[in-house]
């Protein structure tokens, strides 16, 4: 019943001019006209624009955002509920800009934010070293919560997708390159007729700190939310608003509009699978809340008549472990066979020998040494300044993360979805 097309324009370069348009390939920015789109209501301030590519000698940081710029013809907003009107998603004719991201950078970090490195050793690691990258650099008026470790930086955040839709606005009446098509009811009846098995995809998301770092369901925080049944064109199509920065087990708005597990799993419906759907389940923190996603999940399970599920972790530790084995144990209990996907950082919290087919997302806790960068779009003292997943002020063994020459020792977790679940990672156990 849904059906999605998605028409591809690949960009190869973007510069600034007199006025925001995309012609062969090449997108121009009004920097004025953007830096007004993207604060409406007036709640930052500091706004500058920059451009960066691969292989540039620039590091970003505190990263706290990614989005791929998107249109859609119809006028419907790109991120329902956040950046525009609730409304449907998941179907009709939707433009997205290939090649590049926005991203989003502050002044101050907290624990859920990361870096980007666009050359350099730490550039293999994360996909957005690998395109060109409109940042946008900006500070809150009121920084009144600069104490806590978890800070909200919505303001921010909604800076980079408002962005993201304005220089997306310039794809109208164009023609894409390409197309992608998704509709999971054209292949369903073909795989009834082959009784393929019937396979879901379990999808945690962040429900772990404060209104504003919680992933968005049409614009609401999932704090508190049950485990619940969607179309998988709704994640590719902005249903969720990621609002954990760019960690290195981050889930980023880009990689639900790219979601890789979702694309792989529509290229063998009705060949290999029949895929019937995607199971959101908060990742909550108490364990009461985590009980309550297990079993609805599960009941879901049942209802779908599930022959087989992939289950991801949004995160590779601490109690989010609790769920992801949770969820596996679950729905091998109910006769459903498993294979779960998981970062690591130094191991796991919570094992359930019920959750025998685990692939991981690579090891965060790895420690790299990193060479300073000829500019920095950020704070680099943010680094030992603020509270980050991935770096340190002082470390008995390491010292301090930022050294006084710009360089840094940092672990895998400060660079951008360096290990994920998702399946966006730019190296493969296989090439190590």
């Amino acid at each position: 019943m849904k059906k999605l097309d998605i028409g591809n324009f690949y960009v190869k370069d973007i510069k600034f001019g007199d006025k925001t348009f995309f012609q062969d390939g090449i997108l121009t920015i009004n920097r004025e006209e953007a830096i007004t789109y993207l604060n409406p209501e007036k709640k930052l301030t500091n706004i500058e624009l920059y451009v960066v590519h691969p292989g540039d000698s620039v590091r970003l940081v505190p990263a706290k955002a990614a989005v791929e710029p998107r249109f859609r013809p119809d006028g419907r907003a790109i991120f329902p509920g956040y950046t525009g009107p609730v409304q449907n998603c998941g179907e009709g004719t939707l433009y997205a800009m290939k090649g590049m991201s926005v991203i989003c950078c502050g002044k101050y970090g907290n624990m859920v934010d990361g870096m980007i490195d666009m050359s350099g050793p730490a550039a293999q690691h994360s996909i957005f070293s690998q395109m060109i990258n409109l940042v946008v650099y900006a500070e809150r008026v009121d920084e009144k919560d600069l104490d806590l470790t978890i800070r909200v930086e919505n303001d921010q955040r909604l800076a980079a997708h408002l962005l993201a839709e304005y220089v997306a606005k310039t794809l109208e009446g164009q023609e894409p390159e390409e197309w992608e098509h998704y509709e999971l009811d054209s292949d369903a009846i073909k795989s009834e007729e082959k009784h393929l098995p019937r396979v879901a995809y379990f999808m945690d998301i962040c429900s772990q700190f404060a209104h504003g770092c919680n992933d968005m369901i049409f614009g609401g925080d999932c704090n508190n939310m049950l485990a619940m049944l969607v179309h998988p064109n709704e994640i590719l199509d902005g249903m969720i608003v990621a609002q954990s920065g760019l960690m290195g087990q981050c889930s980023s708005a880009y990689g639900y509009q790219n979601h890789p597990l979702i694309k792989r799993l529509y290229q063998e419906h009705g060949k290999t699978i029949d895929f019937v759907g995607v199971v959101i389940c908060p990742a909550d923190v108490s364990n009461d809340v985590k009980l309550r996603v297990k079993y609805t999940s599960g009941e879901i399970a049942s209802l779908l008549k599930l022959d087989a599920a992939i289950v991801s972790e949004w995160c590779g530790g601490s109690n989010i472990d609790v769920d992801f084995f949770y969820q596996l144990a679950e729905l091998e209990d109910r006769g459903i066979k498993t294979v779960g996907i998981t970062a690591e950082h130094g191991g796991k919290m919570m094992q359930d020998a019920k959750g025998n087919a685990i692939v991981s997302g690579g090891d965060t806790g790895a420690v790299y040494e990193l060479p300073a960068m000829k500019q920095v779009i950020g704070d680099l003292q943010s680094i030992v300044r603020d509270s980050f997943y991935g770096a340190w002020p002082v470390h008995d063994k390491y010292g301090p993360s930022l050294r006084p020459d710009g360089s840094l020792i940092v672990n895998m977790y400060m660079i951008g979805d360096a290990g994920n679940s998702t399946g966006f990672l730019k190296k493969s156990v296989r090439e190590y």
